[in-house]
């Protein structure tokens, strides 16, 4: 596999048989709130990489306050609605990568990225 700098797998070019590079690495999904993505999206921007963003719905016990012409109250939401960004860089840069989507989102809370290991790269 020959790889290009910070790319993701569908802009790389394969040779018949996949090397120990395309084995080492990572797929980094970020689940955040929908006003944080620009930010991410940015920062992955600046590194010279792409993303999938996909809506989720999850559980929760969060509590919505509305108001009525009568008064207002508070409402048990069904769901909430996040983002997940998706993106896949080699191990080597997952810290660096962590740390600039951290530094994007300015200190706010809430976003968690979850890591896992790709093991193989197949193009269809």
């Amino acid at each position: 596999m020959v790889r290009e700098k910070k790319t993701l797998p569908f802009e790389v070019t394969y040779t018949e048989k996949p090397s120990k590079q395309s084995r080492s690495m990572k797929r980094l999904a970020v689940l955040l709130k929908p006003e944080n993505v620009d930010g991410i999206i940015s920062a992955l921007r600046g590194l010279s990489l792409d993303a999938t963003i996909y809506d989720v719905k999850g559980a929760t016990k969060e509590k919505e306050r509305v108001s009525s012409g009568r008064g207002s109250g508070t409402m048990d939401l069904a769901y909430t609605t996040r983002k997940v960004v998706a993106t896949v860089v080699n191990s080597d840069d997952v810290e660096d990568v962590v740390g600039k989507m951290k530094k994007a989102l300015g200190g706010q809370s809430g976003a968690v990225v979850v890591i896992s290991a790709v093991d193989d790269l197949v193009r269809l």
